[in-house]
């Protein structure tokens, strides 16, 4: 029992380290002040690999626990699982999506010499999104806690959380945009 609470527990936490992770994303590509990018970025970054580390241990102990039987052949064929299959294949995808983002992330500094890869880049990276709403989705399906109100809670925050962060930065750009100078730019006049 005690690798199910460490399975729930690391799901839940890496859910909210992810959403920090995002919010900061979206908070950082839009910010124009390199000091605050620096920041941002770092903590983005960090707050991803903690995820990372959770999901891991997340992944391991479902595996390894016996209180629901969860074969290790979910990571390659996730609609395969026999305890709420399609639950486990949305945590699966995002499983994949957010691999993808933090392999590629993590290669980011050496591909940044390659024009497509640059080019590219923000596709990529749009992995980790996907990911992380597919692990929201995981968690309203496949969670043994998804129906408690402190779990739908959770789970609410942090899709206010980044509802917020992309509002700002919608908000922000636009701001930028109706600035005298950028409308001039632009050619057109107030």
């Amino acid at each position: 029992m005690t690798l199910w609470y460490l399975a729930r527990a690391a799901g839940v936490v890496a859910m909210v380290m992810f959403t920090v992770s995002a919010s900061l994303g979206i908070l950082t590509s839009g910010s124009r002040k390199p000091e605050r990018r620096f920041w941002l970025q770092y903590v983005h970054r960090s707050a991803a690999a903690t995820g990372l580390v959770l999901l891991i241990t997340h992944v391991v102990a479902v595996i390894s626990d016996s209180y629901v039987a969860i074969s290790p052949t979910v990571l390659v064929w996730p609609f395969g699982a026999g305890y709420r299959p399609v639950a486990m294949a949305v945590g699966t995808l995002a499983l994949y999506g957010l691999v993808l983002a933090a392999v590629v992330g993590a290669a980011r500094g050496r591909l940044a010499t390659s024009e497509a890869f640059t080019k590219h880049w923000r596709t990529i990276h749009i992995a980790a999104s996907a990911g992380w709403l597919l692990s929201i989705g995981h968690a309203l399906l496949a969670g043994t806690d998804r129906g408690t109100p402190w779990m739908l809670a959770i789970t609410i925050g942090c899709l206010a959380a980044v509802a917020a962060a992309g509002a700002y930065r919608v908000r922000s750009q636009a701001a930028r945009a109706s600035t005298p100078l950028n409308l001039a730019r632009a050619g057109r006049t107030r």
